[in-house]
């Protein structure tokens, strides 16, 4: 399964294709790449993260804190990174 149209994505993180756009323009998400009819076209791994953010959103998380969370998975956080983030939510 690698590229994924915004509605098979959307189904696949159990969210709406307006909720994509949306944490697209928020910068939650990359912006997709599109296919030459104007389609944009998703990977496994957004929906893997649009996953995620809607987990952390169910645990009580901001999208402010999310936004800080996902950044630990673009660099390499140190685990004490990441728990010290947990612990100023909890």
């Amino acid at each position: 399964m690698g590229n994924l149209t915004i509605g098979k994505a959307a189904k696949g993180a159990g969210v709406s294709p307006d909720t994509i756009r949306y944490y697209q323009r928020l910068g939650l998400l990359p912006d997709a790449k599109r296919l030459e009819s104007g389609y944009r076209v998703f990977t496994m791994e957004a929906v893997r993260t649009l996953r995620f953010i809607k987990r952390a959103q169910g645990l009580g998380f901001s999208l402010d804190e999310i936004r800080e969370l996902l950044t630990f998975r673009k660099k390499t956080a140190s685990c004490r990174d990441v728990k010290r983030a947990a612990l100023r939510k909890v």
